[in-house]
C-alpha cells in the first residue's frame, strides 16, 4: 500500500492496516486464550457431565487431556458429540476426538494463520518452551487482531435469517453454518468456521466492503451491512435468481 493511500484511510482503515502488519510481529502468546481461562475436558469425564459443561460454556471446541492438562490428546467438537448422541449411540469422549494441532507460543500470528488455512484447522494448542500447554488460539482470535472483536456464534440477538424474496435471504453474519444449512437446504462445510461471517470472510480473502459479492457453488454472498470492518449482515441469493 502506498503512503498516500494510507494517509487517505480513515482511523478504522489505518487501524486495520496496522493490525495486518502487526500479525508478523505478534506472537501467539499475546493473542491466545491463556490456560487459566481455557475450558478443558478430562478424557475420562462422564459423558453427560461433559455435555452439560460444554453447553453451559457457550464454546464449540474443547481441548481434552489425559491425567494432566499438559497432556492434551485431542480436540472435542460439540457438533461431533451431538451428532452421535442424536443417533442414540453410547460413546466415550476419546471416540469423538479430532487430532490436536500444537504450536509454539512464540510463533508469529501471520505464520499461524497461513498454517491453519493450509491444514484446515480452526483451533490450535499453544505450548511454552518447556512443552507445557499455555493456552489455545482460534482463527477468530487472529482475525480479531485485525478487525476487532468478532461476535461468537452463541451471542446472537434477534432474527438470524429473513426471506426477502424467492431464493433470497438476509442473514445475520453470526448465524451458525449448520443452522444455515438446515434453513436453506444447502451443504456448506462447517469444519473450518462456525459462523456465516467467518465463512464469507474466508471466501473473500480480505476485508469486504458493503455490497461486494462473492460466489460459492450456486450461491452468491453479498455484503449488506458492515460495522467498521466487521461483517454484520449478508444477503444470500441462489444463482437462478437475478441479483
Amino acid at each position: 500500500m502506498e503512503t498516500e493511500d494510507l494517509v487517505n484511510l480513515d482511523a478504522d482503515g489505518r487501524g486495520m492496516v496496522r493490525g495486518i502488519v502487526e500479525l508478523s510481529e505478534t506472537p501467539v502468546k499475546e493473542a491466545m486464550i491463556p490456560r487459566i481461562d481455557t475450558v478443558f475436558v478430562a478424557e475420562k469425564s462422564d459423558i453427560d457431565d461433559s455435555i452439560a459443561r460444554v453447553m453451559d460454556s457457550g464454546h464449540s471446541r474443547f481441548p481434552v487431556y489425559r491425567e494432566t492438562i499438559d497432556n492434551v490428546i485431542g480436540i472435542l467438537y460439540v457438533k461431533d458429540l451431538l451428532g452421535f448422541l442424536t443417533k442414540g449411540e453410547k460413546i466415550s469422549i476419546p471416540e469423538v476426538l479430532r487430532p490436536a494441532y500444537f504450536v509454539p507460543e512464540s510463533m508469529k500470528l501471520d505464520s499461524l494463520l497461513k498454517e491453519m488455512k493450509q491444514r484446515r484447522v480452526h483451533i490450535a494448542v499453544a505450548v511454552d518452551e518447556y512443552g507445557g500447554v499455555s493456552g489455545i488460539i482460534s482463527m477468530e482470535d487472529i482475525l480479531e487482531e485485525i478487525v476487532g472483536d468478532i461476535q461468537d456464534e452463541f451471542d446472537n440477538e434477534g432474527e438470524e435469517i429473513i426471506s426477502v424474496g424467492e431464493n433470497e435471504w438476509i442473514c445475520d453474519a453470526r448465524m451458525n453454518l449448520e443452522d444455515l444449512n438446515d434453513e436453506l437446504g444447502v451443504n456448506i462445510s462447517a469444519d473450518d468456521f462456525d459462523s456465516l461471517g467467518g465463512f464469507v470472510f474466508d471466501l473473500f480473502g480480505k476485508i469486504p466492503g458493503r455490497y461486494e459479492k462473492v460466489k460459492w457453488g450456486n450461491l452468491f454472498f453479498i455484503i449488506q451491512s458492515v460495522d467498521g470492518y466487521k461483517i454484520k449482515q449478508v444477503k444470500i441469493v441462489k444463482e437462478n435468481t437475478a441479483l
